[in-house]
């Protein structure tokens, strides 16, 4: 009798289990679309300090006269284009981290900035 019973109970966990698998919760849109929104925030920042640095070592050598003419331009367009998306990069991840999905042209804005600051590294082949 006693074996019936933890048959029986043993069946209804598994049983129990099973279900519970099978109806899975659907995925939160809200939550994903914040996902996507702290993804595309750590982007922004990865992207912003990496050209922050490139700006500084440049910088260096300006100061130093290693750089040429041309390399002088593309340091002083880098300099504008980094103080130009900085306050738009924090504030992005500033709503991030406090769960608000910030609106598609602001991130555009910020990808078109980006996007331009990195098409200057590649004039210099970096």
């Amino acid at each position: 009798m006693r074996q019936r019973k933890v048959l029986a109970l043993l069946i209804a966990v598994v049983l129990l289990a099973g279900c519970a698998t099978l109806n899975p919760v659907p995925d939160d849109p809200a939550r994903t679309a914040l996902h996507k929104a702290k993804l595309t925030s750590l982007y922004f920042l990865e992207t912003y300090k990496s050209q922050l640095r490139d700006a500084n070592a440049m910088g260096e050598m300006a100061v130093a006269g290693k750089l040429t003419p041309g390399q002088l331009e593309v340091y002083r367009t880098k300099r504008i284009l980094l103080i130009k998306v900085e306050p738009l990069v924090l504030t992005f991840d500033a709503l991030v981290a406090g769960g608000t999905i910030p609106a598609p042209g602001r991130e555009q804005e910020i990808n078109d900035i980006l996007n331009n600051l990195l098409a200057t590294s590649s004039k210099l082949g970096g």
